[in-house]
């Protein structure tokens, strides 16, 4: 099974976005706990980039690469200093007859291009993509591994524990909420989770309902599917959070219900802020 999952088509489609999310989850966990994964991973990931760079991705594959590797002017800056340099030393060497059919990389592996007009920018522009896909990567399954986190802290059998170091507190939806102010949570050494409890105020009620948490301020965010409710005078949605993938400032949450054919229903938005 691991071996059907981790071909190269595959892995360029999930470096792509392009599978589903039970493929994706799994590649996921494979890298995270296969180094023989991991490496294919980082391979096929050098040789997506490559592509990218030699200009040789269809506009729809262009299109999904850069949502996934260009989201921040950081990475968008690497990919064009890569581009450039690499732009430049083709048209410094255009002269040097080299293999058809092989890539700048391939080249420079291969020992064809050892000018030092040449070698040098090269070497740049590879030290700049090698780091580019490490943070990328590290990025990435650091998400991911929270993601997981956040699923198992979750589950209806987690929620029904009650851990030390827990602490509870309400949120009002922001429509009736108005302009009062918005709950605060301080965090400590001595708390490690923090319980959010949503009260659900529309008239319609869902099976489950899948939170998403982002930072005000930030461009990450967190998905916390099929959340069960607690009702009895008023239906309430508890999420569970660890305290230490909070930082200081304001923090958003959108919850939306999910009908019995997975689909999202309504939404209500809540606020809090983090101190300390």
């Amino acid at each position: 099974m691991k071996e059907e999952i981790l071909t190269d088509a595959v892995l360029r489609e999930f470096l792509l976005g392009k599978v589903n999310d039970e493929d994706g989850a799994r590649i996921e966990s494979l890298f995270l706990t296969d180094p023989e994964a991991r490496e294919k991973v980082l391979v096929i990931e050098q040789e997506l980039i490559e592509d990218y760079l030699e200009d040789s991705l269809n506009a729809e594959d262009c299109e999904k690469f850069l949502l996934r590797y260009g989201q921040t002017p950081a990475q968008l800056q690497q990919l064009r200093i890569s581009k450039a340099i690499k732009e430049w030393a083709v048209r410094e060497n255009a002269s040097l007859a080299v293999p058809g059919g092989t890539s700048i990389f391939q080249r420079l592996r291969a020992g064809l291009w050892m000018r030092p007009v040449f070698v040098v920018p090269i070497a740049v522009a590879v030290i700049i993509v090698t780091v580019f896909v490490g943070d990328w990567l590290n990025v990435r399954m650091k998400h991911a591994a929270i993601q997981q986190e956040l699923a198992q802290l979750n589950t209806l059998a987690s929620l029904r524990e009650v851990p030390p170091q827990l602490v509870s507190m309400e949120l009002r939806p922001i429509a009736v909420r108005s302009l009062e102010r918005v709950s605060e949570f301080k965090k400590s050494a001595d708390v490690q989770t923090v319980e959010l409890r949503l009260p659900w105020i529309q008239k319609e009620h869902y099976p489950t309902y899948q939170a998403e948490i982002r930072r005000v301020s930030g461009d990450e965010s967190f998905i916390i599917p099929n959340l069960p409710a607690k009702t009895d005078s008023l239906t309430t949605i508890r999420l569970r959070l660890p305290t230490r993938i909070l930082s200081r400032g304001q923090y958003q949450i959108r919850l939306s219900g999910i009908d019995s054919g997975g689909a999202l229903g309504l939404t209500e938005e809540y606020a809090f802020m983090v101190d300390g």
